[in-house]
This record gives C-alpha cells, structure tokens and sequence, in this order.
C-alpha cells in the first residue's frame, strides 16, 4: 500500500519511537518550520509488553509478537502524523508556478505570484544596487584624497641647528629650533629648504 506524499520533498522526518515530527525546508533559502510532536501511542503499549515479556521470561513469544504488530501498524501512523503535519505546515508555504519551487512568506514576491528567484523583489534589489554605488562612490572619494600633499623629503627628523633626533614637536627640545616644514607667508603652501620664492603664489620666501 502506498504511503502518503507530502506537498514538497524538501522535508527531514524527525520522528522517533516517542512519536512524530517533520521538518519542511524553504526551495529557496532553506528555511526550516517544524510540526509539532505527535506522540506514538504504540510507544507506550509495545513498552509495557516487552516490559511483560522480559519478566516472564518471553511466555507465548509476547516480544516479537509485539515488535511485528508495531512494525506493521507504525507504518501507517506515521503516514498518517505526516499527513497531519503537511496540513499544519502548508500553508506557510506557496509554490512557485514558474519553478515548482514550494517557499516560505520571505522568499514569495506576491505581487507577481512567483518565487524571488524569478521574480525578484525590484524594492529590494534597488535598494540593494543604490547602496552598492555609494560604497563605490565612498571608495573614490577615499582614494582620491590627499593626506598630506607637501614633499615628505623636507619633513625634519634632526634638528638642522644642533642634530638631534625629532619627532613630531613644533620646536627642538634640544635648541629650542623652529622645527616643521616651512609656510608661504602670502599663500600658505609648503616650502622646501633652501627656497626662495614661493613655487605656488611666486611670494618671495624672507
């Protein structure tokens, strides 16, 4: 006799001998949604008889006798807990006219009746392609600008008056020199050393 046939073959059965339980996946992103557990009630009679049969010592073969009448009963429960489980788990589903594809709510464009594979969600998908071009728009701005756009040759990192070693600081702490690379009094830009005009305004360096 031919069991029963879920809605999709995209399911775990997650029975065991306590009862049964089945989880039906999402063709698209793999979702899961689980039905809830449907006790076995041959469980709790096939217990007490093995239980009897172990005291007594297996009078009139009492195990085996109840490990086939489970065996052939258990069958049709379980197409029948299956049965019970696909009509509570369905209709969180809709299959996919296009694809036959069976999806959950979120991978449902309901608009078009179709999956978000064939028919994907054009909010979402502008929303995604907006945020792609200001990312890229970012990484321009980024690479186009200038940290520092003087001549890093003339940055000191002795003092020119008495030698000695300097960092950051705007004077010597050895001398007392003015330490730094040299401004333009009229324009502002940088100055190498040794220079006497001014190569961005022409100003003449004092």
């Amino acid at each position: 006799m031919p069991g029963f046939t879920p809605f999709t073959s995209n399911y775990q059965d997650l029975s065991s001998e306590q009862g049964y339980q089945f989880e039906f996946r999402c063709d698209v992103c793999g979702s899961g949604y689980r039905s809830q557990f449907q006790r076995n009630a041959l469980a709790t009679g096939a217990t007490l008889i093995n239980g009897a049969s172990s005291f007594i010592g297996g009078l009139w073969g009492a195990r085996n006798a109840a490990n086939s009448a489970k065996d052939i009963v258990d069958r049709d429960a379980r197409d029948k807990a299956l049965q019970k489980a696909c009509n509570e788990i369905m209709p969180m589903f809709h299959r996919c006219v296009r694809c036959n594809n069976w999806v959950d709510e979120t991978c449902f464009n309901a608009a078009r009746g179709l999956c978000v594979n064939c028919a994907p969600n054009l909010q979402a998908e502008m929303e995604a392609e907006r945020s792609s071009v200001e990312i890229n728009q970012m990484r321009q701005a980024v690479q186009a600008t200038t940290v520092f756009s003087g001549d890093t040759s003339v940055k000191a990192t002795e003092c020119p008056n008495c030698g000695k070693p300097v960092g950051s600081e705007k004077f010597c702490g050895n001398c007392g020199t003015p330490l730094g690379v040299a401004k333009c009094s009229k324009c502002g830009a940088d100055l190498a050393e040794g220079t006497r005009f001014c190569g961005n305004c022409g100003n003449k360096v004092a």
